[in-house]
Protein backbone atom coordinates (compact mmCIF):
# COMPACT_ATOMS: atom_id res chain seq x y z
CA UNK A 1 0.00 0.00 0.00
CA UNK A 2 1.40 3.36 -1.01
CA UNK A 3 1.84 5.90 1.82
CA UNK A 4 1.99 9.62 1.42
CA UNK A 5 5.41 11.17 2.19
CA UNK A 6 4.29 12.79 5.45
CA UNK A 7 2.76 9.50 6.66
CA UNK A 8 6.04 7.73 5.89
CA UNK A 9 7.89 10.35 7.89
CA UNK A 10 5.55 10.00 10.88
CA UNK A 11 5.92 6.22 10.75
CA UNK A 12 9.71 6.49 10.58
CA UNK A 13 9.77 8.96 13.48
CA UNK A 14 7.60 6.66 15.62
CA UNK A 15 9.83 3.66 14.96
CA UNK A 16 12.92 5.73 15.75
CA UNK A 17 11.47 6.85 19.08
CA UNK A 18 10.60 3.26 20.03
CA UNK A 19 14.12 2.11 19.14
CA UNK A 20 15.64 4.99 21.16
CA UNK A 21 13.53 3.93 24.17
CA UNK A 22 14.66 0.29 23.88
CA UNK A 23 18.32 1.37 23.72
CA UNK A 24 17.77 3.75 26.69
CA UNK A 25 18.75 6.79 24.66
CA UNK A 26 17.57 10.33 25.13
CA UNK A 27 14.12 11.14 23.85
CA UNK A 28 14.18 11.81 20.12
CA UNK A 29 12.97 15.32 19.36
CA UNK A 30 13.10 17.26 16.14
CA UNK A 31 14.81 20.65 16.13
CA UNK A 32 12.55 23.60 15.54
CA UNK A 33 13.38 25.52 12.40
CA UNK A 34 12.38 29.14 12.15
CA UNK A 35 10.51 29.96 8.97
CA UNK A 36 11.74 33.57 8.83
CA UNK A 37 15.41 32.86 7.85
CA UNK A 38 14.30 30.39 5.19
CA UNK A 39 11.81 32.85 3.72
CA UNK A 40 14.40 35.61 3.85
CA UNK A 41 16.87 33.41 1.97
CA UNK A 42 14.29 32.59 -0.71
CA UNK A 43 13.26 36.22 -1.05
CA UNK A 44 16.87 37.38 -1.34
CA UNK A 45 17.61 34.76 -3.98
CA UNK A 46 14.56 35.77 -6.03
CA UNK A 47 15.46 39.46 -5.74
CA UNK A 48 18.97 38.75 -7.02
CA UNK A 49 17.70 36.79 -10.01
CA UNK A 50 15.12 39.42 -10.97
CA UNK A 51 17.65 42.23 -10.53
CA UNK A 52 20.05 40.41 -12.87
CA UNK A 53 17.25 39.93 -15.39
CA UNK A 54 16.36 43.63 -15.16
CA UNK A 55 20.01 44.56 -15.62
CA UNK A 56 20.23 42.44 -18.78
CA UNK A 57 17.02 44.03 -20.04
CA UNK A 58 18.33 47.55 -19.45
CA UNK A 59 21.44 46.83 -21.51
CA UNK A 60 20.01 44.69 -24.32
CA UNK A 61 16.30 45.54 -24.75
CA UNK A 62 17.00 48.05 -27.55
CA UNK A 63 18.31 45.21 -29.75
CA UNK A 64 14.69 44.30 -30.51
CA UNK A 65 15.13 46.22 -33.74
CA UNK A 66 11.48 46.57 -34.71
CA UNK A 67 10.82 48.79 -31.69
CA UNK A 68 13.44 51.38 -32.70
CA UNK A 69 11.32 53.24 -35.22
CA UNK A 70 9.67 55.34 -32.53
CA UNK A 71 12.61 55.42 -30.09
CA UNK A 72 14.05 58.87 -29.20
CA UNK A 73 17.55 59.43 -30.69
CA UNK A 74 19.06 60.37 -27.32
CA UNK A 75 17.79 57.16 -25.78
CA UNK A 76 19.33 55.05 -28.53
CA UNK A 77 22.67 56.87 -28.23
CA UNK A 78 22.76 56.21 -24.49
CA UNK A 79 21.87 52.54 -24.93
CA UNK A 80 24.61 52.02 -27.50
CA UNK A 81 27.23 53.72 -25.32
CA UNK A 82 26.22 51.72 -22.26
CA UNK A 83 26.44 48.43 -24.15
CA UNK A 84 29.83 49.34 -25.59
CA UNK A 85 31.08 50.13 -22.06
CA UNK A 86 30.05 46.82 -20.51
CA UNK A 87 31.62 44.95 -23.44
CA UNK A 88 34.87 46.88 -23.10
CA UNK A 89 38.06 45.20 -21.91
CA UNK A 90 40.70 47.74 -20.93
CA UNK A 91 41.15 49.89 -24.03
CA UNK A 92 39.36 47.67 -26.57
CA UNK A 93 35.65 47.06 -27.00
CA UNK A 94 33.77 44.42 -28.96
CA UNK A 95 31.55 47.02 -30.58
CA UNK A 96 31.66 50.66 -31.63
CA UNK A 97 28.76 52.66 -30.18
CA UNK A 98 28.45 55.08 -33.12
CA UNK A 99 28.58 52.34 -35.77
CA UNK A 100 26.10 50.25 -33.78
CA UNK A 101 23.62 53.14 -33.64
CA UNK A 102 23.87 53.74 -37.40
CA UNK A 103 23.40 50.04 -38.19
CA UNK A 104 20.40 49.79 -35.88
CA UNK A 105 18.67 52.75 -37.54
CA UNK A 106 19.23 51.16 -40.96
CA UNK A 107 17.85 47.83 -39.78
CA UNK A 108 14.80 49.46 -38.24
CA UNK A 109 13.76 50.65 -41.71
CA UNK A 110 14.26 47.22 -43.29
CA UNK A 111 12.66 44.89 -40.77
CA UNK A 112 8.99 44.41 -40.04
CA UNK A 113 7.48 45.08 -36.62
CA UNK A 114 7.46 42.18 -34.19
CA UNK A 115 10.59 40.45 -35.49
CA UNK A 116 12.65 38.74 -32.76
CA UNK A 117 16.46 38.97 -32.32
CA UNK A 118 17.05 35.47 -33.72
CA UNK A 119 15.27 36.36 -36.96
CA UNK A 120 17.18 39.65 -37.10
CA UNK A 121 20.47 37.79 -36.77
CA UNK A 122 19.46 35.42 -39.57
CA UNK A 123 18.56 38.40 -41.77
CA UNK A 124 21.97 39.99 -41.12
CA UNK A 125 23.71 36.71 -41.89
CA UNK A 126 21.94 36.35 -45.24
CA UNK A 127 22.93 39.85 -46.36
CA UNK A 128 26.33 39.94 -44.62
CA UNK A 129 26.24 43.48 -43.20
CA UNK A 130 25.91 45.34 -39.85
CA UNK A 131 28.81 43.56 -38.10
CA UNK A 132 28.39 45.31 -34.74
CA UNK A 133 24.70 44.45 -34.55
CA UNK A 134 25.70 40.89 -35.43
CA UNK A 135 28.07 40.76 -32.44
CA UNK A 136 25.58 42.36 -30.04
CA UNK A 137 22.79 39.98 -31.06
CA UNK A 138 25.04 36.94 -30.69
CA UNK A 139 25.89 38.03 -27.14
CA UNK A 140 22.20 38.65 -26.37
CA UNK A 141 21.10 35.25 -27.65
CA UNK A 142 23.76 33.50 -25.56
CA UNK A 143 22.71 35.10 -22.27
CA UNK A 144 21.07 32.55 -19.90
CA UNK A 145 17.58 33.71 -18.96
CA UNK A 146 17.34 31.23 -16.05
CA UNK A 147 19.71 29.14 -13.98
CA UNK A 148 18.21 25.89 -15.24
CA UNK A 149 20.99 25.30 -17.76
CA UNK A 150 23.62 25.78 -15.08
CA UNK A 151 21.85 23.43 -12.69
CA UNK A 152 21.52 20.88 -15.50
CA UNK A 153 25.25 21.13 -16.12
CA UNK A 154 26.01 20.38 -12.47
CA UNK A 155 23.61 17.44 -12.60
CA UNK A 156 25.55 16.11 -15.58
CA UNK A 157 28.80 16.47 -13.64
CA UNK A 158 27.43 14.32 -10.83
CA UNK A 159 26.64 11.58 -13.33
CA UNK A 160 30.03 11.79 -15.04
CA UNK A 161 32.44 12.25 -12.15
CA UNK A 162 31.29 9.52 -9.78
CA UNK A 163 33.12 7.98 -6.82
CA UNK A 164 34.74 5.42 -9.12
CA UNK A 165 35.93 8.18 -11.49
CA UNK A 166 37.31 10.52 -8.85
CA UNK A 167 40.79 10.51 -10.43
CA UNK A 168 39.53 11.80 -13.78
CA UNK A 169 41.58 14.67 -15.19
CA UNK A 170 40.01 18.09 -15.67
CA UNK A 171 40.43 17.89 -19.44
CA UNK A 172 38.60 14.57 -19.66
CA UNK A 173 35.85 15.87 -17.37
CA UNK A 174 35.36 18.98 -19.51
CA UNK A 175 35.23 16.94 -22.71
CA UNK A 176 32.77 14.37 -21.35
CA UNK A 177 30.58 17.08 -19.83
CA UNK A 178 30.46 18.93 -23.16
CA UNK A 179 29.50 15.76 -25.02
CA UNK A 180 26.81 14.96 -22.45
CA UNK A 181 25.31 18.46 -22.40
CA UNK A 182 25.45 18.87 -26.19
CA UNK A 183 24.23 15.33 -26.82
CA UNK A 184 22.07 16.37 -29.76
CA UNK A 185 25.15 17.45 -31.72
CA UNK A 186 27.15 14.47 -30.47
CA UNK A 187 24.58 12.06 -31.91
CA UNK A 188 25.27 13.41 -35.42
CA UNK A 189 29.01 12.71 -35.21
CA UNK A 190 30.59 9.86 -37.16
CA UNK A 191 32.26 7.93 -34.36
CA UNK A 192 34.09 5.57 -36.74
CA UNK A 193 36.10 8.43 -38.20
CA UNK A 194 36.76 9.91 -34.74
CA UNK A 195 38.02 6.55 -33.42
CA UNK A 196 40.38 6.18 -36.40
CA UNK A 197 41.74 9.70 -35.85
CA UNK A 198 42.26 8.97 -32.16
CA UNK A 199 43.97 5.65 -32.89
CA UNK A 200 46.34 7.26 -35.39
CA UNK A 201 47.18 10.09 -32.99
CA UNK A 202 47.88 7.70 -30.09
CA UNK A 203 49.65 5.03 -32.08
CA UNK A 204 53.23 4.49 -30.83
CA UNK A 205 54.20 1.67 -33.13
CA UNK A 206 56.95 2.52 -35.59
CA UNK A 207 57.11 0.68 -38.89
CA UNK A 208 60.68 -0.04 -40.03
CA UNK A 209 59.73 -1.57 -43.41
Amino acid sequence: MFLRPWKCFVSLLTDSKELATELELDDLTLPRISVSPAMKLVTTSLDERFSQLKSHGDYFDFLYISELKNAPPDSLNTKCRNLAEILQDHESSDIDALELRVDLKVLSTLLKRGIVPKETLQFIGRHNFCPYVNIALRILLRLPMTVVSGERSFSKLKLIKTYLRSMMSQTSLNDLATISIEHEHAEDLNYTDRVKEYAQAKSRKVRFV
